[in-house]
């Protein structure tokens, strides 16, 4: 088999792009109003689709349509993602403009853009996202253009290409994104989030995530007709440049690179316009001989629909990851209490909130069939509902086996009652007695004498055993994120 090998000849250049890279962490959901007070008592402002200012408040030069947003959705997926107030079991977005400029300067290239806002999202099952949208202030090449948002999506560096990053934004300098994101768009969320003593960083907020990099939707007009597959694939994967500034190309030949794009790329508006959706990044990518009015719709298109299509699956993966976690860490032995909550978590989200038909549009509906296929969403709920439905059957086999243990106990007490007529007792009983005497009692006085002891003991245990089962279920409810 001949295998052609990729080349970039020319770097293409472009004329207008934009990002917006989404954060996801978790938050103590029993906390999510004083989150909220919080966030609003900090400029930031509740998304209401009534608030018509709105529209053109958080998108640069960029006005959405709320009306349009508002009927794109079906009804039980608009009610979750638009509510009234935030005293609803739903999304709840606050969001803040933020005009700020920047630069981000990684091995010696230097990147000027401009923060347009920032959203908290706060969903149901203690699952919040972040996001910053972005736009880049001059023309780049799109080679550049990758390289920003490739190295703006990693939280934290870890590899030798990675690290160096600097980012400069007022009178602030950052060494990660992380920082910048926790310490200056949103240290409010900051107290309220979840973190393992045993994992540190970011992963002590998200340790079942698969790695320290934002889910990123991008929207790039370039100034080219077409472009060749090699720039397709590397806009796919976010591919900018190697530590010495080569263009980097993250396959060995172009057949493996036509092949994954068969299944990741949405070729509905072409040659004008195409979407590419991978694991990790959302890409639309407008080519020059669209016009203006599709350029405007296209924009549209990706800061309101395409950014709830991406937050709604994306909330799908990181809850169903998240209850895959949460088995994993349980002892089923000792946390039953925890077993009967991750089955109500499963059955609530399924119920209220896993649809497999979103939008009534036919354009939505591809992207959300290929959001829900690119994120194993139906892999991971079937999974996840089998093993826990798994796990409460064996543990209803364990408090069966323990409740015959408890039935065979008293059968034998109630036998014996029985065979004795329900007359166990010894007639010194009913005086001061002497238990001196215990050593003289006949074999007759001897049951009678066990079988109280060990009937007043077995009360006993039972009763404390009570009070310690319900005690501890009150503590591990509290305990519950």
């Amino acid at each position: 088999m001949k295998l052609t090998i990729p080349n970039v000849d020319e770097d293409s250049k472009i004329s207008k792009a934009w990002m917006t890279s989404m954060m996801p962490f978790l938050f103590i959901a029993k906390k999510d109003k004083m989150l909220a007070e919080e966030l609003l008592s900090n400029g930031f402002k509740f998304f209401d689709l009534q608030d018509e200012s709105q529209q053109s408040a958080y998108y640069g030069d960029i006005h959405i349509s709320n009306i349009a947003l508002n009927q794109h959705f079906l009804p039980y997926i608009e009610r979750r993602l638009f509510p009234n107030s935030i005293d609803d079991d739903a999304f709840h977005r606050f969001s803040k403009a933020v005009p700020k400029k920047g630069e981000l300067v990684i091995h010696e290239r230097h990147y000027l853009f401009q923060i347009l806002s920032v959203d908290v999202v706060l969903c149901p099952f203690g699952v919040g996202f972040v996001t910053v949208r972005i736009e880049l202030e001059k023309d780049y090449s799109l080679s550049e253009a990758l390289d920003f948002m490739h190295h703006f999506r990693i939280l934290e560096p870890k590899t030798l290409d990675e690290k160096g990053v600097r980012l400069y934004v007022s009178s602030f300098t950052f060494h990660n994104i992380n920082d910048f994101i926790m310490l200056y768009l949103c240290p409010e969320i900051q107290p309220y989030i979840i973190h393992d003593e045993i994992r540190n960083g970011y992963y002590g907020s998200l340790p079942f995530f698969e790695d320290e990099r934002m889910l990123v939707s991008a929207y790039i007009e370039v100034d080219e007709d077409h472009l060749p597959i090699e720039q397709l694939y590397r806009a796919s994967q976010l591919d900018g440049y190697t530590e010495d500034g080569v263009p980097l190309i993250s396959a060995g030949n172009t057949e493996h690179m036509e092949e994954y794009l068969k299944t990741k790329m949405n070729y509905r508006y072409m040659p004008k316009l195409c979407d590419i959706t991978t694991e990790h990044v959302q890409t639309t990518i407008v080519f020059r001989q669209a016009d203006d009015v599709l350029k405007e719709k296209a924009k549209i298109r990706f800061m309101g629909i395409h950014y709830y299509n991406v937050l709604l699956h994306y909330f799908y993966k990181l809850t169903l990851l998240e209850l895959s976690f949460r088995y994993s860490e349980l002892s089923w032995k000792t946390d039953e209490v925890y077993v009967e909550r991750l089955m109500k978590q499963i059955t609530m989200f399924s119920s209220k909130f896993y649809f497999q038909e979103v939008s009534s549009r036919s354009s939505s509906r591809e992207t959300a069939k290929r959001l829900r296929s690119i994120f194993r969403i139906d892999e991971l709920f079937g999974d996840v509902a089998k093993t826990l439905d798994a796990l409460y059957v064996n543990q209803e086999k364990t408090a069966d086996q323990r409740q015959n243990q408890l039935l065979f106990i008293l059968t034998m007490f109630s036998v014996i009652s029985g065979i004795f007529g329900m007359n166990l007792v010894v007639i010194e009983w009913n005086d001061h007695y002497d238990w001196s005497k215990v050593f003289g009692y006949s074999i007759y006085e001897w049951i009678c004498l066990i079988t109280a002891v060990a009937g007043i003991l077995m009360s006993a245990g039972l009763l404390l055993s009570t009070i310690y089962t319900w005690g501890r279920r009150k503590i591990q409810f509290k305990k519950w994120y």
